[in-house]
């Protein structure tokens, strides 16, 4: 059953019932799911220069939605199909995703700084930073990070392990209404920009854009402090 068409009859609609693929996602997660979130710090955050970033390399930017990819693990592929199936599409998924086309990731590097890096709390070398951009309507389908991009793509001759990084998430602008993320049992919202939590490797997270203005979220993978 997949249910990315616009239309479902009712006959779809029985055997997704009778399919119950969500069942797969909450006994994969088991536990995890149940972990909240924990804040980090906050950061100084000029959200007028992050979208006007977003403008001036627009061509630049990965046009991406919920579907299989070739960084994910065989884990990871396996909860995008499930996400697929339940009927999470480039309709309700969509994202300008920036930090891995051209030179982006070094661009948003200086737009971050160094004292926020610093108060972050990881080193300088070896960041990968990706800024995402929902409009309304659309948001991360339910997953977890496995920095597959990181090792594969931005950093390939990184000798660390995944347990040698860090995964942050904060707003590059300001809450608005609609504007939703959860990670593990925390949902996180009425933000201010730059405010920064942390996400723990295999706790799934998602977050949502059912407000009217468009989302400016960051993920970022930096490297620990030893």
């Amino acid at each position: 059953m997949n249910a990315t068409v616009k239309n479902m009859d009712k006959q779809q609609y029985i055997e997704l019932l009778s399919d119950a693929p969500w069942n797969q996602v909450d006994e994969f997660y088991g536990d995890k799911d149940k972990i909240p979130a924990t804040y980090v710090t906050k950061i100084d955050i000029d959200s007028d220069a992050w979208i006007r970033f977003s403008v001036d390399n627009f061509d630049l930017a990965q046009q991406m939605w919920e579907k299989p990819k070739e960084h994910y693990g065989a884990k990871e592929n396996n909860i995008a199909d499930i996400n697929n199936q339940v009927g999470r599409n480039e309709h309700n998924s969509f994202e300008l995703n920036y930090g891995v086309n051209g030179d982006t990731n070094n661009k948003l590097i200086s737009l971050l700084g160094k004292d926020n890096i610093q108060r972050l709390g990881i080193q300088e070398e070896g960041i990968l930073v990706r800024l995402i951009v929902n409009m309304p309507g659309n948001g991360v389908a339910w997953h977890h990070d496995a920095a597959g991009r990181y090792f594969t793509k931005m950093y390939p001759d990184y000798e660390g392990t995944l347990d040698d990084l860090t995964r942050l998430w904060f707003s590059a602008v300001p809450w608005s209404n609609g504007h939703v993320f959860q990670v593990g049992s925390s949902m996180l919202h009425n933000w201010s920009a730059g405010d920064v939590w942390h996400i723990p490797w295999g706790v799934p997270h998602g977050s949502i854009n059912f407000g009217y203005n468009i989302k400016y979220t960051v993920s970022l993978t930096g490297r620990k402090i030893r």
